[in-house]
């Protein structure tokens, strides 16, 4: 169906594609991978026929037809939803339109009307045969998946956003039904529903496919074999699915790696050799050896190429306290549009909490609310004792200011005692070397620019993460490293993604959001997805439970009254002691937030408030055994 034959591809004298070749079979899905920069776009524009090579050939199928889905592609404005999608059908519309003149022709009956029926039955079995008769139902399937309500039609498209404008180009390619489907990020913008029926949609079409894709579930789920685009060059693997590429992958590479040491050894051996003996009785034999070692040299295997990838970690965690955040009856509206409603919600510490809903349910308002980044319209939000979060937006890296460098965005939010060489050594860290990190942020891709945001998130020690689509924008290798170091964190976790393999990773517990309210879930998205199917098997609340701890056992009803009274006795101690020490923690908390009058020890102040962190925690979970213990007895 498709053939890429040795492409070759410059850019401002750096070789991106150096021979590129590639075979797609007949309806056969295949995934483009490589790190972000390597060409995958590149080579799909080239397919596409936007961009030529420099040499190399692109063969296809007489009248193939090919869509191509880019990741910055476009909608006309000034038409509606309805009439932009229906324009990937331009030629059925126009057949429709012939049939239409023919059968008003027919009505005269003219001289020719023999001809005019043959004609119109000749078009009416093309237009069935596309689809034409029930190309309405099938923009209504395919609008409805992606996430559009039945108002949404009528609407113009310069009304919707960016991500949902995505929406519509994908809408329109799909509806086009081409032949060769060439597709760069395409469930970008999407949320989990959504990716979840183009999954279903893509495996249901007979169009041969290319994808480019960050998404590692989505992969797993849709394609058949995968192609490797190293070093300008392509590698093809055998069928299989992403996890099966990556098991090649990994294979390959070791024996790679064997050969090449091997090789390597046996090189020094001859070298060794002929320095021993290029002078003396032996002198002959070891110019022989000169020539093996030259043609050991022309058969060298290369070492595997690595990727890059970014080495971080967090700083370490400062104590909490158990509650790490508490919601209470949060209402949350702009304007009329109420977004979230008497929602409650405990987050303990040290839970790794993953947000999931549709587009526009109200994770990022949540997320917000839960920073203490938004205020709720009615009802409470609470952070707990010692708890410092840091909070990364979904467009955390448009907020860089695009008249700085790399260099500058970190350096100007680091601490007073970062130095310099501190800065650069984190960017380092972040694949930012050299002149790289003196770069304009105005100038940086999008996964660059997403680089330097995480970057920011390590310059101050903190205990409650919260993220919003941390992920975006960020090749295979960097999600894993990111998904290695939250996996390490030992602080609380709260993050929005529609990224499912992050969630399988990471997540212990689910909450969707939806039509203003929450559903908690335990456990991964695999388990979510159990639970969802098992009607019997209802949601926890979206209240955390105290995780079991020892207990105070409760009295039986006819517990001597002289037991009550002391457990009575103790639980009024025991609330005395818990009120006792938060308030000298508030005290130490407050002189702490502001040094400028302390005159004392601040080590011995800092030793003091992580001994009170604790104190508080203990005395609070006894406080609640014995309130059990007495009302059990009660």
């Amino acid at each position: 169906m498709l053939r890429v034959a040795n492409i070759v591809k410059d850019y401002g004298g750096q070789r991106v594609l150096d021979g590129a070749s590639l075979v797609l079979k007949p309806g056969e899905r295949a995934a483009l991978v490589a790190p972000n920069g390597a060409g995958k776009s590149t080579l799909l524009k080239i397919v596409a026929g936007i961009e030529e090579a420099d040499s190399g050939q692109v063969a296809l199928p007489q009248a193939t037809v090919v869509g191509y889905l880019a990741q910055d592609a476009g909608v006309q404005p000034g038409r509606s939803l309805h009439d932009e999608v229906l324009s990937a059908v331009a030629d059925l519309l126009a057949i429709e339109e012939q049939m239409r003149a023919i059968e008003a022709r027919i009505e005269g009956t003219p001289a020719d009307l023999d001809d005019l029926v043959h004609e119109h039955a000749s078009l009416q079995e093309q237009f069935e045969r596309r689809g034409g008769y029930a190309i309405e139902a099938e923009i209504g399937r395919v609008l409805s998946g992606l996430g559009f309500a039945e108002g949404d039609r009528e609407r113009q498209t310069q009304e919707f956003s960016g991500g949902w404008q995505m929406r519509i180009a994908l809408a329109r390619l799909l509806l086009g039904r081409p032949d060769v489907l060439l597709l760069d990020e395409p469930t970008n913008h999407l949320d989990l529903a959504a990716s979840e029926w183009l999954e279903e949609y893509v495996k249901s079409s007979r169009a041969s496919m290319l994808i480019v894709s960050h998404d590692r579930y989505f992969l797993d789920a849709v394609v058949q074999r995968v192609f490797d685009l190293r070093g300008g060059r392509i590698e093809t693997f055998p069928p299989g699915n992403y996890s099966a590429y990556r098991t090649e992958r990994a294979r390959r590479d070791e024996a790679q790696q064997d050969i090449a040491q091997r090789q390597q050894e046996e090189i020094e051996r001859v070298e060794a050799y002929i320095r021993r003996y290029k002078e003396g009785n032996r002198a002959t034999m070891a110019k022989s050896r000169e020539k093996m070692l030259a043609r050991l040299e022309a058969q060298r295997v290369a070492v595997p190429q690595r990727d890059r990838i970014v080495k971080f970690t967090f700083p370490a965690c400062p104590p909490s306290g158990r509650e790490v955040i508490t919601l209470t009856r949060v209402t949350r509206a702009y304007g009329e549009r109420i977004v979230l409603k008497d929602v409650s919600l405990t987050i303990e510490r040290g839970e790794r909490i993953a947000l999931i809903g549709p587009n526009g349910a109200g994770k990022s308002t949540l997320l917000r609310i839960l920073a203490g980044r938004d205020r709720p319209t009615r009802g409470s939000a609470t952070h707990g004792v010692g708890v410092r979060p840091a909070y990364f937006a979904q467009d955390q890296a448009e907020h860089l200011d695009p008249s700085n460098t790399a260099f500058d965005e970190v350096y100007q939010a680091a601490p007073a005692s970062w130095d310099i060489q501190a800065v650069r050594d984190l960017l380092g860290r972040f694949l930012f070397s050299g002149e790289q990190q003196f770069k304009s942020v105005a100038t940086l891709s999008g996964g660059e620019r997403s680089r330097v945001a995480l970057a920011k998130l390590l310059l101050r020690p903190n205990n409650l993460l919260l993220l919003d689509e941390p992920t975006n924008h960020l090749d295979v290798a960097t999600r894993e490293r990111l998904e290695e170091t939250l996996s390490s964190y030992s602080g609380t976790l709260v993050v929005a993604t529609h990224d499912r393999y992050l969630i399988n990773r990471l997540a212990t517990k689910v909450i969707e959001v939806a039509d203003g309210s929450v559903r908690a879930y335990p456990g991964t998205y695999s388990d979510y997805l159990r639970a969802k199917a098992t009607p019997t098997a209802p949601p926890v609340d979206a209240v955390a439970t105290v995780p079991p701890t020892s207990r105070v056992a409760a009295p039986s009803v006819d517990q001597d009254p002289a037991v009550r009274r002391r457990l009575a006795a103790d639980l009024r101690e025991a609330e005395r002691q818990v009120t006792a020490a938060e308030d000298r923690l508030r005290a130490v908390e407050t002189t702490l937030s502001d040094l400028s009058q302390f005159q004392g020890d601040l080590n011995a102040l800092s030793r003091e408030h992580a001994t009170l962190l604790e104190q508080v925690e203990a005395l609070t979970t006894r406080w609640a055994e014995l309130a059990e213990a007495a009302e059990g007895a009660a």
